[in-house]
């Protein structure tokens, strides 16, 4: 049996050797890694003609698929263009698993013939490309998700959202990178490296979803998709500068998705869409929607889109907004705050709360509790076979197993939390002018910005609300500047001793380029309305900018 260095090394090269030699650039033609961003290099390279440029850096995605479905452009052309761009972006960061080029082709140059020939687009994501996490099953490759036991074990049929977002005209291209085990917020493996932050690459773009997170922040991919189950579409959104959604549980279709821990509902683990415009992630979740998922996934919900409710949010006159400045637990950094009010600025016309947090610690208590209750037995048996290294990760190894009781307690815990968070939300009513609660919370995208690999990781931003199953937006609006994010001082109010460390982390000269988001939070199963929602709260910070 080969060993599983030899295993991992066999399937890069597999990878490398379907990256074609034209799209790639001379090793001495490379930028050195540092903290310039690297989003731009590759229309620097001579690889991409002005048109593919032009392509790539259409970062609205209901323009693209309107210049698409019009034969402005054709798939074929701008499945290359995203293609050579993806080579140029492996190259800098290493996004990449598995790559499904040839397929892509056949794809797109039918959907071409298609549009030519009825003058009608296959459904409303007609010649979109789109990139994938490794979780999603494409048939033909692997699904590792970073085990090297997994190798060489190609999937007999795509997962039900690679069926459905084909049927919507979609072309799915290539699948990204995760960290072993995927309960990690970083992006690392023992079979594909290390995937690294393009704003600034001496960072990491956040995990699980980091590959989709770097591959869509350097333009290599129009629209992707990663799953969250702590908050790993939301992370790599934030760290990435984009934007990102995390939906309710079985919202979309998550049936035939490749993954660890199976069988743990406590915190049911979501996929959702990352993208470079607000309108990506409409536009993905219309298109999802309308192809009656329900019908091949059994725990996904007979829920159409509800375009009245997202008309309504996006036009509603008078929004009461809740602020959360910090978890209770750990204050962000500081150029969160920063953040916060410039988003706060723009919203004059609403009215504005400050929103307390809830039990945070007891929240992350009830999270980890399902994370671990296995022991450890699911990853253990995911890495016997080649007696591969365990990386860093959350796990259950070396912790006693859960009875069956234990678990149905945990799982009652969250029931009565959830119901204790939704009391919390609905008590904001006594706040307001109106006497209504808050239509939507404000929250710091995490607690952190991108920082180096091999790093701590703090998750209650994001993992709260998969606790409590509520649909969030990821909205980047700024970047750290060390002129006016310098280490903000404080003296004796840390909240924790976590707090403290974390405070002593910050360093804004070495995270130059990092972006940094907002999260914009609803109530539970209203998708569309946090869509439109974070649509008004973006237009007005948008508009604010240009004053």
């Amino acid at each position: 049996m080969p060993s599983w260095q030899e295993v991992a090394e066999a399937k890069r090269a597999q990878r490398e050797a379907l990256i074609p030699d034209a799209y790639k650039v001379a090793a001495d033609s490379l930028p050195a890694a540092s903290t310039d961003s690297v989003v731009d290099f590759p229309r620097t390279t001579g690889i991409l003609s002005e048109r593919e440029i032009e392509i790539t850096e259409t970062d609205d995605v209901s323009v693209l698929l309107k210049k698409l479905a019009s034969g402005h452009y054709t798939a074929v052309e701008v499945l290359e263009a995203f293609i050579k761009r993806t080579c140029i972006a492996h190259q800098l960061v290493n996004p990449l698993t598995e790559i499904h080029f040839d397929d892509a082709r056949k794809l797109a140059a039918e959907l071409d013939a298609e549009l030519k020939s009825t003058g009608k687009v296959r459904g409303p994501l007609h010649g979109l490309p789109m990139s994938v996490k490794d979780q999603f099953q494409i048939k033909g490759s692997d699904a590792t998700i970073g085990y090297i036991s997994y190798a060489n074990k190609p999937s007999t049929a795509d997962s039900v959202l690679v069926e459905v977002i084909k049927k919507a005209g979609a072309v799915p291209f290539v699948k990204t990178n995760l960290p072993q085990t995927i309960m990690y917020s970083e992006s690392s493996n023992h079979l594909w490296g290390t995937t690294l932050n393009p704003h600034n690459r001496t960072l990491h773009p956040g995990g699980s979803s980091g590959g989709e997170g770097a591959l869509v922040a350097m333009k290599g991919s129009p629209l992707g998709v990663g799953t969250d189950v702590g908050g790993s579409v939301r992370i790599p959104a934030a760290l990435c500068g984009l934007f990102g959604l995390r939906p309710c549980s079985h919202r979309f279709p998550y049936e035939g998705a490749v993954n660890s821990l199976v069988g743990q509902i406590t915190i049911p683990s979501v996929l959702g869409p990352l993208s470079r415009s607000l309108t990506g992630l409409t536009e993905f979740s219309k298109a999802v929607l309308a192809q009656e998922p329900w019908l091949l996934d059994p725990q996904t919900p007979s829920m159409p889109w509800n375009e009245d409710r997202f008309q309504q949010a996006r036009t509603q006159k008078k929004l009461n907004i809740g602020v959360m400045w910090h978890d209770g637990a750990i204050k962000p950094s500081p150029p969160y705050e920063r953040a916060i009010k410039e988003v706060l600025s723009a919203l004059s016309d609403h009215d504005i709360v400050d929103f307390e947090a809830y039990k945070t610690n007891e929240a992350m208590e009830i999270l980890v509790e399902a994370f671990i209750a296995d022991g450890g037995k699911d990853i253990s048996a995911a890495i016997a076979p080649l007696d591969e290294p365990l990386g860093p990760c959350l796990s259950g190894i070396g912790k006693p197993e859960y009875t069956g009781h234990q678990v149905w307690l945990a799982n009652k815990r969250k029931l009565e939390f959830q119901k204790a968070y939704l009391d919390h939300w609905n008590a904001t009513a006594k706040q307001t002018k109106d006497g209504r609660p808050i239509d939507i919370l404000i929250v710091p995208g995490m607690a952190y910005t991108a920082i180096p690999p091999g790093n701590d990781i703090y998750v209650a931003y994001t993992g709260i609300f998969n606790l409590v199953d509520y649909p969030a937006v990821v909205l980047p609006i700024t970047k750290v500047d060390p002129a006016v994010d310098g280490l903000a001082k404080r003296s004796g109010d840390f909240l924790s001793e976590d707090d403290e460390k974390w405070y002593k982390k910050w360093d804004a000269e070495k995270l130059v380029n990092a972006p940094v988001s907002v999260q914009i939070v609803g109530r539970r199963y209203e998708e569309e309305a946090v869509l439109g929602y974070a649509e008004q709260v973006w237009n007005a910070f948008a508009a604010s900018k240009t004053k």
